[in-house]
């Protein structure tokens, strides 16, 4: 089977659609570059538009000097600890849900298990 071209494709009045309300704010920075060091990457974890939030993450972002960028908003994203990510490449080489709390595929699950009901 070989891959399909479809870069010519335009998209008219096309949305994102999230799939939960929470996610985290991650900084970018003026040359494009997410704020983070030795793979770790400055965030807060919340509610999408908490004011708070996001001002706190420019305030640690001029604290480090890089005041200039942006926050970003990830959908859906959440912090996992080294465990946690060992945890969940071992689900994935069992075949199960890598992350046990990504609720779109909770719903996708259960779904397919009704149809096959």
């Amino acid at each position: 089977m070989s891959a399909v071209d479809l870069s010519g494709l335009k998209t008219t009045n096309r949305r994102q659609v999230e799939e939960v309300p929470w996610g985290m704010y991650v900084w970018e920075c003026a040359d494009g570059e997410i704020l983070g060091q030795d793979g770790d990457i400055m965030n807060v974890f919340c509610l999408k538009g908490d004011r708070k939030a996001l001002a706190a993450l420019h305030e640690a972002a001029k604290h480090y000097g890089h005041g200039d960028g942006k926050a970003v908003w990830w959908s859906g994203k959440r912090r996992v600890t080294d465990e946690e990510l060992e945890e969940q490449q071992t689900r994935e080489k069992l075949g199960l849900t890598p992350d046990p709390w990504d609720l779109g595929a909770l719903r996708d699950e259960a779904m397919a298990q009704r149809v096959r009901a």
